[in-house]
């Protein structure tokens, strides 16, 4: 028996084996936490023998024994102009849906001068160069086109939750109010308002993409690569779509062969604490409360009286408290409270001493709560990151604060409740262990379905049929147009075969009648 395991373990991994190949990855972000999970993928790659060139504004940070099959082409100094304007567009609101239309061409603007740099334009002129497959950052519409100019096999990840338009480009169902999309405001249990608010908002996402986003892209895939096809195409020609998300937390959705759900990508554990920070870990024997609203939004955005909520509320608290901040002077720090500009995220929440993690819900955040099994308490900043706070938290693995009503006894309350309570971290442990599996989601899928598309040289053959299919043609209209026609006329004609019947026989009656002079006196 044990002979026979070993027989086919290698048979299947001869089955599976994928030659080295030479693949071009192209990532135009400027978010810095969207490249870690972009660098977790490209790393598997090169730890599997692949070599990779990378277009990234964010060169340098590979380990030295990766970087043997790795090349960067360094963007950074074309988009370093572009981070004042990126940095305005994705702070100071409470919802980027009313910004969608700037950010998409904010995008755009961002990639086209990344791509005009001399590190890409000396790699698009060689003639000489070629590639095995091309993968993309899938929210720039005009990265698509460059593996339309290699003619080879095409992957493209995004570090969202997946968007309207992704969805459709595999022919997966969508729908405004069963699954979230990434700027949603509500879901679950909506009354009739928020129904339509979350029905305009979606209908108004997918205009702004097919009406303005992609038409714009387009036009500067047709004059920078010579284009020769509709980019709508070239988007349904997409092989693999990976999607950096648990579908579990996010609105279980029915998907295509052709999507992949590819979470974890950025955690790395395992690695030491600093052993400052260790030591102050290791002695809060009352436990740790970790508070970090992500690596672009910053506390110092937050209005007077919210700070001070929260300083007068850690205060009384018998934790210590590891706040990331990079302007202490706004706040009147407590003695329990520790601040800094940066804190290592993963290996703060891997210490056994952190009791809760106050997060504002972002994605990287999340995956890494539930990864290591800390209690959440929700301080969304942005709208829309509620709803995904909501989807573990309803699972009782944490609570949710209100950022415009916040009062320092509730966030006493509710953060003792979470850090005190063992049932928290109880569910949190509960849920990881359902939905934390490969069989779900998880970095393997990332380099199991990217050798696939390898070793069969595409993989369009497994998006649905229903891929370009207009909403006329996808709900049948067209029949029902036909079949209402059909049963239009046969009750015409019905009806005009009755009136005939009717008239013979009334002429019939009338003229019985007559003859007989039984109506004469009348």
């Amino acid at each position: 028996m044990r002979a026979w395991k070993i027989c086919s373990v290698i048979i299947v991994s001869l089955c599976t084996y994928v030659q080295s190949a030479s693949i071009l990855a192209l990532f135009s972000s400027l978010s810095f936490s969207d490249h870690l999970v972009f660098r977790g993928y490209v790393s598997l790659l090169a730890q599997r023998g692949h070599s990779v060139v990378v277009m990234t504004p964010y060169p340098g940070q590979f380990p030295p024994q990766e970087m043997e099959r790795i090349v960067e082409l360094n963007v950074g100094a074309e988009s370093g102009p572009f981070w004042d304007e990126y940095k305005k567009l994705m702070t100071d609101t409470d919802d980027y849906y009313n910004r969608l239309k700037d950010i998409n061409e904010f995008t755009l603007k961002l990639a086209i001068a990344q791509l005009k740099s001399k590190a890409m334009s000396s790699l698009f002129i060689n003639p000489n160069v070629k590639f095995e497959l091309v993968i993309t950052e899938a929210d720039v519409p005009l990265l698509y086109a460059i593996a339309e100019k290699y003619d080879a096999p095409h992957v493209s990840i995004t570090t969202s939750i997946g968007k309207v338009h992704q969805y459709e480009s595999k022919g997966t169902p969508i729908h405004p109010l069963l699954y979230p999309d990434a700027n949603v405001l509500t879901y679950r249990n909506l009354t009739g308002w928020q129904k339509i608010v979350e029905f305009y908002r979606h209908y108004q996402t997918r205009n702004e993409y097919y009406y303005n986003h992609l038409p714009l892209s387009e036009i500067a895939a047709k004059k920078m690569f010579g284009l020769k096809r509709p980019l709508i195409e070239v988007e349904y020609d997409i092989d693999i779509l990976l999607i950096a998300a648990n579908p579990t937390l996010i609105g279980n959705r029915p998907t295509v062969p052709a999507i992949s759900f590819v979470d974890r990508l950025h955690i790395k554990p395992g690695f030491p604490l600093q052993q400052g920070l260790k030591e102050i870990l290791d002695s809060a024997t009352k436990g740790v409360v970790y508070f970090s609203i992500g690596a672009l939004q910053e506390p110092e955005h937050l209005s007077t009286n919210i700070l001070q909520t929260l300083t007068d509320a850690f205060r009384e608290l018998p934790f210590v408290v590891l706040w990331k901040i990079g302007n202490t002077t706004m706040i009147n720090r407590p003695d329990n409270v520790i601040s800094n500009f940066w804190f290592p995220q993963q290996e703060i929440l891997a210490h056994p001493n952190v009791k809760a993690f106050i997060t504002h819900g972002g994605a990287r955040s999340l995956e890494e709560a539930l990864f290591y099994e800390v209690p959440i308490i929700g301080l969304p900043i942005v709208r829309s990151h509620k709803v995904f706070i909501a989807e573990i938290t309803r699972h009782g693995a944490g609570e949710i604060l209100d950022i415009h009503s916040l009062e320092k006894d509730t966030v006493k309350k509710v953060i003792s409740d979470v850090a005190n309570n063992e049932n928290y971290k109880k569910a949190m442990i509960i849920l990881k262990s359902k939905v934390v599996t490969p069989m779900i989601s998880g970095p393997e899928n990332a380099l199991w379905w990217t050798e696939y598309v390898l070793r069969n040289g595409g993989a369009k053959y497994l998006r649905s049929p229903a891929v370009g299919l207009t909403f006329i043609k996808y709900y049948m209209l067209d029949i029902a147009a036909i079949i209402l026609s059909i049963c239009t006329v046969l009750l015409v004609a019905i009806y005009l075969i009755i009136r005939i019947i009717y008239r013979r026989l009334r002429q019939r009656f009338i003229a019985k009648f007559e003859k007989d002079g039984k109506f004469k006196e009348l």
